[in-house]
């Protein structure tokens, strides 16, 4: 929580996310458009919501695809909130807020993705054609140096840094077995070695399919369902192209166990 005026700051997450707040006299407007300084809030109230790991696309139900129905391949999501006593701020146009997110990986050429959702809930990720830069700096807390990519947003949202997975694709499907639907399942492809998840939708036969996936690549099918009061794990791992659907068989599974597989993929 802040208050106030505020000079120039850095908010840093936990987990080493940096947000960069500068010239906060002329950076937020509210939902009329019109300039919020922020020494004119009670209370500022500023939240980063980060999807740093595969479980977290799963539970917060982020899919790892483009408004085209591509997969991303992520170095790191996050949603910026920003409250003025309990009101919602944008950001002013030509204003932006910068965004250091720590990844060893550093790779080269990744975009900007903003997030666009439906009643709420996000639905994919729009390539904003933006640049993501390296970037390298000493943490706060230990003094150590810390490598990761660079996000200018020009909007307050969800943002993501990350890139195409740009080889052939085909349609991939999950079978699953009789009384197991749309109504008491979901269904997802993990890709392994990288922060992407893609969601399984059903199809008119039963069967779970995404029609965009990219040959040549290890994935971990999973399937969570809660069926007759008992939940119920699927877990497969296969490499997409190598055939176009596959069978599961879920097995009934204790909840808290099906917690701790989500969290370790």
């Amino acid at each position: 929580m802040l208050s106030g005026a505020i000079p120039d700051t850095v908010l840093t997450t936990p987990s080493g996310i940096r947000v960069f707040l500068t010239d906060t006299e002329h950076l937020f407007s509210n939902a009329s458009a019109a300039p919020v300084p922020c020494s004119t809030c009670q209370t500022l109230k500023i939240e980063v919501t980060e999807i740093l790991h595969k479980s977290d696309m799963i539970a917060r139900d982020i899919p790892g695809i483009s408004t085209d129905n591509q997969v991303i391949a992520s170095g790191g999501m996050v949603l910026i909130t920003v409250l003025c006593d309990g009101q919602p701020l944008q950001l002013l146009p030509g204003r932006s807020l910068k965004i250091q997110i720590p990844n060893t990986l550093q790779q080269n050429d990744l975009l900007v993705f903003r997030g666009l959702t439906q009643n709420g809930v996000l639905s994919a990720w729009e390539n904003t054609g933006e640049p993501v830069f390296l970037a390298d700096w000493i943490s706060t807390s230990s003094g150590l140096p810390v490598s990761g990519y660079e996000i200018i947003a020009t909007q307050v949202s969800w943002v993501n840094c990350g890139h195409f997975l740009e080889e052939p694709t085909s349609s991939f499907c999950v079978q699953l077995p009789l009384g197991f639907s749309d109504l008491n399942t979901e269904a997802y492809i993990v890709f392994e070695n990288m922060l992407t998840v893609v969601p399984l939708a059903p199809n008119a036969d039963g069967a779970y399919c995404f029609e965009n996936a990219p040959k040549g690549y290890l994935v971990r099918l999973v399937t969570v369902s809660k069926l007759g009061g008992e939940y119920w794990l699927g877990n497969k791992q296969t490499e997409i192209g190598t055939n176009a659907g596959v069978d599961m068989a879920p097995q009934i599974t204790g909840e808290q166990q099906i917690v701790n597989f989500l969290k370790s993929l």
